[in-house]
């Protein structure tokens, strides 16, 4: 069976003609991530940084939506280099990272 891989955010946006709409999931549930998911959103955030998310549920919740259409996004906690190799390794294609300032 080939390994199908959601676009990536950056993919997405690319190729969108219209706004692409998503939602931010602030539970930590992949029941509530898996329901917006088949929403019909472009893409969801899982977010880590104000959210009672850990790596176990952030996995939980890619599986739930890898079997949906869209571009799942997590938002680690801080820009820490360990932090987003663990992200990376889960299988999150497309994170988001806070607290930038340039």
């Amino acid at each position: 069976m080939p390994l199908r891989l959601n676009k990536t955010f950056r993919d997405a946006l690319a190729e969108a003609d219209r706004p692409l709409f998503g939602g931010w999931i602030t539970t930590g549930s992949p029941v509530a991530a898996e329901i917006m998911a088949g929403s019909g959103l472009d893409w969801v955030l899982i977010d880590m940084e104000h959210a009672p998310n850990g790596l176990e549920s952030v996995l939980a919740q890619l599986y739930a939506v890898s079997a949906y259409p869209v571009t799942p996004v997590v938002r680690v906690p801080v820009g820490d280099a360990v932090i987003i190799k663990q992200v990376l390794d889960l299988g999150a294609q497309n994170i988001l990272i806070p607290m930038i300032s340039t």
